[in-house]
C-alpha cells in the first residue's frame, strides 16, 4: 500500500494505492472508491468478450467483492473505463453485490464510460424486471473475421430469437 503525499493538499482526503484483487483494508471504512482503468487491465487477456475465460471472471469478482466489503453501507464506487456497459453489467450486478448501477457515456468518436454504484440499494434493470443473465448468440469470431461482412451469414437466428 501506498501513501500518496503529492496530494496533501487535498484537504480530508486520503488517496491510497492497494492491490485490488487483495484489499488491506477494514470492512466498511471507505465512503468512496474510484478506480480508472484499474478493472480494463484485468480484461486485457479475456478472450471473448461475451464469454471471458474462467481466472478474468474470478479475478473481476474479486476485485469487486473487496470493494463492495471497503465500502460504508451507503458508500460509492465510481469506475472509469472503456469497458462498454453489456459487458460490465453481468459482474456489477452479480447478485452478492448489493448496490445500484448507472453510467454516463463521454467521449465523441471513442467513448469511455463513467460508471457509479451505489451501495445499500439495488435498482432493477431499466426494463422493471430483475437482472437475468445475458446469453450471447453462438458466434464466436476473432478481430479479422469481423473485418469482412461475411460474419453476418454466420449468424443462427434461432439463437438470436430465443
Amino acid at each position: 500500500m501506498t501513501n500518496f503525499d503529492l496530494y496533501s493538499f487535498l484537504q480530508g482526503i486520503k488517496v491510497l494505492e492497494a492491490d485490488m484483487l487483495n484489499l488491506p483494508f477494514d470492512d466498511g471504512c471507505f465512503d468512496i472508491v474510484i478506480e480508472k482503468g484499474t478493472m480494463d487491465v484485468l480484461f486485457v487477456d479475456s478472450g471473448d468478450p461475451w464469454n471471458p475465460r474462467p481466472a478474468t471472471v474470478d479475478m473481476v469478482k474479486a476485485m469487486l467483492k473487496g470493494v463492495h466489503g471497503v465500502l460504508k453501507s451507503d458508500g460509492t464506487f465510481i469506475s472509469i473505463s472503456f469497458g462498454q456497459p453489456h459487458f460490465r453489467r453481468p459482474f456489477f450486478e452479480d447478485p452478492e453485490l448489493t448496490w445500484s448501477f448507472e453510467y454516463q457515456t463521454f467521449g465523441e468518436e471513442f467513448h469511455y464510460f463513467f460508471y457509479t454504484l451505489q451501495k445499500g440499494t439495488r435498482m432493477l434493470r431499466s426494463t422493471g424486471c430483475e437482472s437475468e443473465k445475458f446469453i450471447p448468440p453462438s458466434i464466436s469470431l476473432l478481430h479479422e473475421e469481423l473485418e469482412g461482412e461475411d460474419y453476418l451469414f454466420r449468424a443462427s437466428v434461432e439463437d438470436l430469437n430465443s
